[in-house]
């Protein structure tokens, strides 16, 4: 068990406000690793996952493989356990988290499935009309560790801004279950989040949300928002 009877009942609490069923999709090597995968800590994800969804009756896991599942083909996905966050029945793939979402990370699940539940990002209205500008793929990848307090605000950064542009991929990644795509990018400290597009940028430290959104305009673009 991850979750005592205190942090039940406070968890419980906190994902009251979800109105609409989220689904939690969890792609696993189920034993076979592949050429080119990494993989992390995949049971204790389903495990802690599992118990979160019993918390509230509009949550669910979803468990694929990463080798067989056409999604995951069509995603190309190789890093294990990638879960997508999502709105039940939708298509959305934009949202993830590679890597157990433990430690400072856990509020970042949660806040994510308030905001796929509640349909509120609380994005600010500027920042939302700005990212129109956004119109080819961008890939943003907020490198965390269980560990740091700044690194929630990163992710979440990067994940109001795919929830309202598709054209954006928002992962948040546990550096340390997956140290090869961590060396990929020379991480060594956290949050360090590398936004690919057209051209590649980066942004080290939790900063405020406009600084995310400039980047991904002109990772997209090739120019300042």
């Amino acid at each position: 068990m991850f979750l005592d009877e205190k942090i039940q009942s406070q968890v419980r609490s906190m994902l009251a406000p979800i109105q609409k069923p989220v689904e939690m999709v969890v792609f696993t090597t189920s034993g076979i690793t592949l050429p080119g995968q990494e993989v992390g800590l995949q049971e204790e994800t389903l495990g802690l996952l599992r118990e979160v969804a019993a918390l509230n009756p509009n949550l669910s896991v979803e468990q694929r493989s990463i080798n067989s599942d056409p999604e995951a083909q069509a995603l190309e996905l190789s890093y294990a356990p990638t879960v997508l966050l999502r709105e039940k029945g939708s298509s959305r793939h934009n949202i993830r988290f590679l890597g157990l979402p433990a430690g400072y990370e856990f509020s970042t699940l949660l806040e994510t499935l308030l905001m796929l539940g509640t349909g509120e990002s609380r994005l600010g209205e500027k920042s939302q009309a700005e990212l129109q500008k956004v119109t080819s793929p961008v890939r943003m990848q907020a490198f965390v560790t269980p560990t740091c307090p700044y690194c929630p605000q990163a992710v979440l950064a990067t994940y109001k801004l795919a929830y309202h542009n598709p054209h954006i991929i928002a992962e948040g990644v546990e550096a340390n279950e997956f140290p090869i795509l961590s060396r990929r990018y020379n991480i060594s400290s956290v949050p360090d989040t590398i936004i690919t597009g057209t051209t590649q940028q980066r942004i080290l430290g939790g900063q405020p949300e406009r600084v995310f959104v400039e980047a991904a305009i002109k990772a997209s673009t090739g120019v300042m928002a």
